[in-house]
């Protein structure tokens, strides 16, 4: 049985930290801005023995979307970039999805309950109401647990050329002026959207 776990303590944070920096195959780093809100991921083998018979098979986070929005997001959910920044709230990327134990069909049930915390716990946590994840997936993957759970192909990034992005949240707008790169189609990434509602 896969069960998620909400991440709380210190010990689990460094669980999450070590698995990513470990073992994501292309984006291996724990930094993030903005709100954040991570799971562990364990399959319950045998939960009424003692102790309880389980594995630590990976990892899963939701945090705050991007900004600017790619133009298929804007488009997929019928708004103006002004719009979506009033509405960036109900708005959240699933900013690393890291499994290290390969289980038959336990991606999608990950993605199950994923999507059914993450509503309670961003009102929880953060007072919103969430309306969609986002997720972007790149580093010759092809969005196959994603397809499965029916999220939305909803297109691909610009694509910056590698280690020449710049971030609205990391960069003052200086740093911004000096970092803009215009988009040249390297290292796309595929778009994958989900409706919480």
């Amino acid at each position: 049985m896969i069960e998620l776990r909400m991440v709380t303590s210190d010990c689990s944070k460094k669980l999450v930290k070590d698995i990513i920096v470990n073992h994501h195959s292309y984006v291996p780093t724990n930094a993030s801005v903005g709100r954040r809100i991570d799971w562990l991921i364990y399959n319950v083998i045998d939960k009424d023995s003692f102790p309880v018979n389980e594995d630590l098979i990976g990892m899963i986070g939701l945090g705050s979307s991007v900004y600017p929005p790619p133009k298929d997001i804007l488009t997929h959910v019928k708004m103006t970039k002004n719009e979506y920044r009033t509405q960036f709230n109900s708005f959240a990327n699933n900013w690393r999805f890291c499994v290290i134990k390969h289980i038959k069909n336990a991606g999608t049930q990950i993605l199950k309950q994923f999507r059914n915390n993450a509503k309670v716990e961003w009102k929880n946590k953060y007072g919103d109401e969430l309306k969609y994840i986002v997720t972007f997936v790149a580093g010759g993957k092809t969005g196959s647990v994603y397809k499965a759970d029916n999220w939305s192909l909803i297109g691909k990034t610009a694509g910056l050329p590698k280690h020449k992005s710049s971030s609205m949240k990391w960069d003052s707008n200086v740093s911004l002026k000096e970092k803009f790169v215009k988009p040249t189609g390297e290292n796309k990434k595929m778009i994958f959207i989900k409706s919480v509602l």
